[in-house]
């Protein structure tokens, strides 16, 4: 499993739809010209309801889950789950179950990171909640945070987290 680290938890306490970038310690270097990559996007709600136990599903976050930044959060759960390709120059985009539409685009890379736009819509698709270019080792995580969200009658937070890995899992 690969080990990965939360680069920063400010913006969570900052916007209401943050982007929290999680990397892995690099293990090799990315080609010259990165033109496609895989995504595995996840939607992941937290909740103060439950009794610390991280799904198999999730288990690949738990290194983030366990962080003081969700101390508060004892429910996990996997909503929905989509892959999907991006590549450079184009916008790849998912509507998950709760509404929320994301697009993500590759838009270049150096020899260590992939530089990608992430858009994310609100769940009626009236308003932006984030809009940002980003830059992330290869193999990272972005989380995304969306907001109060209810799953299974729970109230709690729906995050968005994007796997994304320029050596293609399907190829």
């Amino acid at each position: 499993a690969r080990t990965k680290l939360l680069a920063s938890a400010l913006a969570a306490i900052l916007a209401p739809a943050s982007a929290l970038a999680v990397a892995v310690a690099p293990s090799s270097v990315l080609a010259a010209d990165v033109q496609k990559a895989d995504c595995r996007m996840h939607a992941v709600h937290l909740s103060k309801v439950g009794d610390g136990t991280i799904p198999k599903e999730l288990r690949f976050l738990e290194t983030q889950l366990r962080a003081d930044e969700f101390a508060i959060y004892k429910g996990f759960a996997l909503v929905d789950q989509k892959s999907l390709k991006i590549q450079r120059g184009k916008t790849s985009e998912v509507t998950f179950s709760s509404g929320n539409r994301l697009g993500l685009s590759l838009l270049d890379n150096d020899d260590k990171r992939l530089k990608l736009h992430a858009s994310l819509g609100s769940r009626d698709g009236t308003k932006s909640l984030l809009n940002t270019d980003y830059s992330i080792e290869d193999g990272g995580i972005l989380m995304i945070g969306a907001g109060s969200y209810s799953h299974q009658g729970n109230d709690g937070k729906l995050f968005f987290v994007a796997d994304v890995d320029s050596a293609p899992y399907g190829d």
